[in-house]
């Protein structure tokens, strides 16, 4: 029974030994554990007392703990001024985004109001080309009725002049043989006959003569060419008098409508040009109203693009921020991991000072003497 209890006591101090070699291995392969104790080996070397060793690696200890504390504390401050930072830039993406909904029905709603008024500005300019071009053919008629006038003005008054002069022939013949045209039966030389139906075939010729009055011209020519004595010359005159009689009564008639198609031509133009002052006030307007639409059209585009850049620009600093303090709780923690790795290398290294005193002593000895450099 002893013999069990001293192999086992045998074995245990081994293992105890290997774990102790296992941690001291282990501390020295960390760059603070190495020279935690390489300066509580020198320490010990210079007689240096214990407890001033564990004092100095408790005060460390501790200053880890505090400074740990310390920065938490920091951590979760700004952590928190992140998290306000980040709601209060929520609220200003969120409030520019209701901007930008509210400026998007305004100019949904202008476009709406520019395309409804532009419509009715086509009509009404489309009406005005149409009474434009309806008072163009209008102009047109009524410069030919015009010009049909003045030409059967020109031509009645030619004819009346030329049946003046028929009657002249007679009056000169009269007065240079006043005995011999006492009798109907007096003859008339040849060549008044000859001048008389010169006149008369030049008369014929007008188109302003209806067909009565041409045949009436044409009764009068033949008279005239087979006429010799003064009864035919006179009755000549007197057909010649009341031709012109008839034609002035007609042309009255034709002054008169001609008149009336003057007057009437007077009022439709008026008619026309107010009008023409209506449609071109209302289009006047219309244009006036689109291009205040358009205006604020634009102005409100304007306030669209300013949005969406401050938008961008929030959405960046939003984006940064986040990566900032996202990037500052991944290097606390990775500050707080190596603060707390560093501190439990120096609570080992103090347990093996107040455990393992002598053990430590001589596995330093012992690597020292093997050449291993501490």
């Amino acid at each position: 029974m002893k013999i069990i209890l001293s192999l086992l006591l045998s074995l245990l101090i081994i293992r105890c030994e290997k774990s102790l070699g296992s941690k001291i291995e282990s501390l020295l392969q960390t760059q603070l554990g190495h020279t935690l104790l390489s300066t509580a080996q020198l320490a010990l070397q210079t007689n240096t007392p214990l407890d001033r060793i564990i004092d100095t690696l408790q005060d460390l200890e501790d200053k880890y703990q505090k400074d740990q504390k310390e920065e938490d504390q920091e951590n979760r401050e700004f952590q928190q001024k992140c998290d306000e930072d980040l709601k209060n830039l929520n609220d200003e993406i969120d409030g520019i985004k209701r901007q930008k909904v509210k400026i998007q029905g305004g100019i949904d709603q202008l476009k709406a109001s520019i395309e409804s008024k532009k419509k009715i500005l086509d009509d009404k300019n489309a009406l005005r080309k149409n009474l434009r071009k309806g008072m163009n053919e209008v102009d047109v008629i009524r410069e030919y009725q015009e010009k049909i006038y003045e030409e059967k003005r020109g031509e009645v008054s030619k004819i009346i002049k030329t049946l003046e002069e028929v009657k002249l022939v007679y009056a000169s013949k009269l007065r240079t043989n006043f005995m011999e045209l006492q009798t109907e039966k007096t003859k008339v030389q040849p060549e008044v006959f000859g001048e008389v139906t010169k006149h008369l075939v030049s008369v014929g010729k007008f188109k302003s003569l209806g067909k009565p009055f041409q045949n009436i011209i044409d009764f009068m020519i033949q008279m005239s060419k087979n006429g010799n004595n003064i009864g035919v010359l006179r009755n000549i005159i007197d057909l010649s008098e009341s031709l012109i009689r008839q034609i002035d009564e007609i042309w009255q008639v034709e002054r008169k409508a001609e008149e009336e198609r003057v007057r009437w031509y007077s009022e439709y133009q008026k008619f026309m040009d107010t009008d023409f002052k209506i449609y071109d006030k209302e289009i006047g307007e219309l244009e006036a109203q689109l291009q205040s639409l358009r205006d604020r059209l634009s102005e409100n585009q304007r306030k669209m693009d300013d949005l969406n850049l401050r938008l961008e620009s929030k959405e960046y600093s939003k984006d940064d921020r986040r990566e900032e303090c996202q990037q500052a709780a991944y290097d606390y923690t990775q500050r707080r991991t190596s603060r707390s790795d560093d501190r439990n290398i120096v609570s080992e290294v103090v347990g093996l000072l107040n455990v393992n005193m002598r053990d430590l002593k001589e596995t330093l000895a012992q690597k020292m003497a093997a050449g291993d450099r501490i």
